[in-house]
């Protein structure tokens, strides 16, 4: 049954698609975003011509990025040209840098591509390939410190594994929760239920289960007793290249009472994915809250406008973290599990 009630513009637990800014006539604009059409990157388009950036969003966007300034101004454009902007910008403060940006958009660089605490300044394919889809939050950080000094290059192996990029979608929300992610092909149904579980948000204390529609496969994420005989429904003992890519869509199940059934899509093969961990790509959506009766029994509350229901929504709802979600899959490596 569907819920024909709206939910009050201030409850939606959701977070739309990353910002694109572009100028229509650009063929750099068009070149970057035929590659993230090409990518399955789904995006929020906005014309930096007909909207400008604020002040705001532009001190924002330029903390996030970590460039300098100038790096945000056109300095191929007629407007920087006309303005003699190459002289004017040594002599004004960042301030001063910051407002004349925001009078016009035509002034500012683009395509910008604004993402979940990182900003990406005109389009260089590798460098949005590397941050994009998965080599960047798959290669954590090199850690320096003064006293130790970084290891040479011949001492950090590089890592290329095969790896699938999937769409996981939490069937009857509306507004959608989906997350886009990458997992390396050598896990097993059980290591991929743990990803998943901190894909999405959860908290794993509940169990969980696929549905392999193709081949007629339940296949138990983990074992739930000592007692129970599995055989090779047993997800520690079945990898997912015995099903995948063939099952090209199939139904992870979580929490067996509120029943939260999710869709998984692979949408494509990577041949040289950088890591052995699985790396979230893109998002929308928080995580409803565990033990509240399922999809449905959410999406009335949701619905409801009572002090209690919105209190009760206010301490139970908790926003997806990307960063931090990435940074926990690290933890999750092929063969971890026994």
């Amino acid at each position: 049954m569907e819920i024909e009630n709206k939910p009050p513009e201030r409850k939606v637990i959701a977070m739309t698609a990353p910002l694109f800014l572009c100028y229509p006539k650009c063929t750099t604009c068009k070149k970057a975003q035929k590659w993230l059409d090409e990518n399955h990157i789904e995006i929020t388009v906005r014309d930096i011509a007909k909207e400008n950036p604020t002040e705001d969003e532009l001190r924002a966007w330029h903390k996030a990025s970590g460039l300098p300034l100038k790096k945000f101004f056109n300095t191929s454009g007629k407007k920087y040209k006309e303005q003699h902007l190459k002289d004017k910008l040594p002599e004004m403060s960042e301030d001063e840098q910051f407002r004349l940006l925001a009078t016009d958009g035509l002034l500012v660089k683009r395509p910008i591509f604004v993402g979940s605490g990182f900003v990406l300044v005109g389009f260089k394919e590798a460098d949005w390939e590397k941050r994009l889809t998965g080599a960047e939050a798959a290669e954590p950080p090199e850690l320096t410190t003064q006293e130790t000094k970084p290891q040479k290059a011949a001492e950090q192996p590089k890592v290329s594994v095969r790896a699938f990029r999937m769409k996981v979608t939490l069937r009857g929300m509306k507004p959608e929760v989906w997350r886009r992610f990458f997992v390396p092909e050598d896990m097993t149904f059980s290591e991929f239920a743990e990803v998943l579980i901190r894909v999405m948000g959860w908290t794993g204390r509940h169990m969980a289960a696929f549905e392999l529609p193709k081949s007629g496969m339940n296949i138990i994420a983990a074992s739930w007793t000592d007692e129970m005989q599995l055989g090779e429904r047993d997800g520690r003992k079945v990898k997912l290249t015995q099903y995948l890519p063939d099952e090209k869509k199939f139904i992870f199940v979580y929490d067996m009472g509120d029943n939260w059934e999710h869709e998984i899509v692979v949408e494509d093969i990577r041949e040289n994915y950088p890591a052995l961990h699985a790396a979230v790509l893109a998002y929308e959506g928080d995580c409803p809250p565990e033990d509240c009766g399922g999809v449905w029994s959410f999406m009335e509350k949701l619905a409801k406008t009572d002090a209690e229901t919105e209190k009760w929504l206010a301490e139970s709802s908790h926003p997806y973290n990307m960063e931090g979600t990435n940074v926990a899959l690290r933890e999750i490596k092929a063969g971890n599990q026994k």
